[in-house]
């Protein structure tokens, strides 16, 4: 990022305005995960089906103001998630479901930053297209599946108990701790569901993958 974006956001934490800022970009965020997962899921129906979706999700996001946008707000996700975690290590007090959220949220920025510079620089320096065969091949092939098995699934239900540590604070009080806590562990079991089927299906648990050779670059 360049010294003038830096500024800005310093700017944004001096002001305390980090923290408004941290929740809508989370929700820009929130949205392109949500599809992103959504086309991983959508490759239990076949390679095709995955890429036919991914091209049309493309057509959104691939727009160069839409992308700057999108990494822009998951650079300072990552960045205001790790000031917000080492602000409230310093409460005297933290209850259980704080810690919940606030390591769950350092494990997500520290995701984000190697995920985006892993997709966006492999994409530029080996000119891959970052589609179905670039995730499933590091699942697939050792000694990379030994690193990315649990990667992908830490990243991916580091997700889910993030929101739903989130959720769980902000709806308790319009519906009580306990259905609160019932939300928590939903959303929590839904992620762990998505991490557990998006897996299979790039390991080829549903049908057999023949990564490309042009993949096999490293």
């Amino acid at each position: 990022m360049s010294n003038g974006a830096w500024q800005l956001i310093n700017i944004f934490a001096k002001k305390k305005m980090y923290k408004k800022a941290h929740w809508f970009t989370g929700i820009a965020v929130s949205v392109f995960i949500a599809f992103h997962l959504f086309n991983h899921l959508m490759g239990w129906y076949g390679i095709e089906t995955h890429q036919k979706i991914l091209e049309a999700f493309r057509t959104v996001y691939r727009n160069i103001f839409v992308e700057i946008v999108l990494v822009a707000s998951f650079l300072f996700q990552a960045y205001s998630g790790i000031r917000l975690f080492l602000q409230k290590r310093k409460k005297k007090t933290v209850s259980t479901f704080e810690k919940i959220q606030m390591y769950s949220g350092l494990l997500l920025g520290l995701y984000v930053i190697q995920h985006i510079a892993a997709s966006i620089g492999q994409r530029l320096y080996f000119k891959f297209d970052t589609n179905f065969y670039f995730a499933s091949r590091v699942v697939l092939q050792s000694p990379w599946k030994f690193f990315f098995i649990p990667y992908y699934f830490i990243g991916v239900t580091a997700v889910g108990i993030h929101i739903a540590a989130t959720h769980k604070a902000k709806i308790t009080p319009a519906i009580g701790p306990k259905k609160a806590l019932l939300h928590f562990y939903l959303i929590t079991g839904m992620s762990v569901i998505i991490a557990s089927v998006i897996l299979y299906i790039l390991m080829g648990g549903r049908y057999e993958i023949i990564i490309p050779e042009r993949y096999n670059v490293y």
